[in-house]
């Protein structure tokens, strides 16, 4: 296989996953979209060069994080005028609910359609929840809960060692729970009871 059809192999079969871990970092599709054609750019470059030793999702995700810090860097030297500070703020309600887990339209087990959009609804949950995490909890829970990275790729991802993962993932955790009891009453409230 030459290297351009290997590269497409492994685009294919992570690019789901590369958009979630975008859209954690960004918080906005159309900002996902262009951090990934970024990323897709970066890593197409440096391909020839990876060790096919090592996890290509850990490494592609290393270099979306790095990308993300080059272009808030940049954004914050040079703000744009009218641009939300809050991250959560930009976000519109159609963007919020916009993507599910990777992999969920691959599902093998026949399900019927109450069934689907009751998982559905759960999976998107689960992702507001964690898009209401602060950013240095967010991006350990995505990595590890969705994306099942280990811990080790994570800490070669974020660059912290193993010991700061685990414990940035643990208070994640924590507070994914409570954000997700906060979520859940807040639907029942409304009376939409989709988590």
């Amino acid at each position: 296989m030459d290297l351009r059809a290997e590269f497409q192999a492994v685009v294919m079969a992570n690019l789901d996953s590369l958009f979630g871990y975008a859209r954690v970092l960004t918080r906005r599709t159309s900002d996902a979209e262009d951090l990934l054609q970024d990323v897709l750019l970066r890593a197409y470059r440096a391909f020839g060069s990876f060790d096919r030793k090592l996890s290509v999702k850990a490494w592609l995700f290393k270099i979306m994080k790095n990308a993300y810090i080059d272009r808030e860097r940049r954004r914050r030297a040079r703000p744009v005028e009218g641009e939300w500070e809050n991250g959560d703020e930009r976000a519109t309600d159609e963007e919020r609910g916009a993507r599910t887990l990777p992999g969920e339209m691959y599902l093998y087990v026949p399900l019927s359609p109450e069934d689907i959009l009751l998982r559905h609804l759960t999976i998107e949950g689960v992702r507001e929840g964690i898009r209401r995490l602060p950013a240095v909890w967010r991006q350990v829970v995505e990595l590890r809960e969705i994306e099942g990275l280990s811990y080790q790729e994570i800490a070669e991802v974020i660059g912290k060692p193993i010991g700061t993962v685990m414990s940035r993932l643990s208070r994640g955790r924590d507070l994914l729970r409570a954000s997700l009891q906060d979520l859940l009453s807040e639907r029942e409230k409304t009376g939409a009871h989709d988590l």
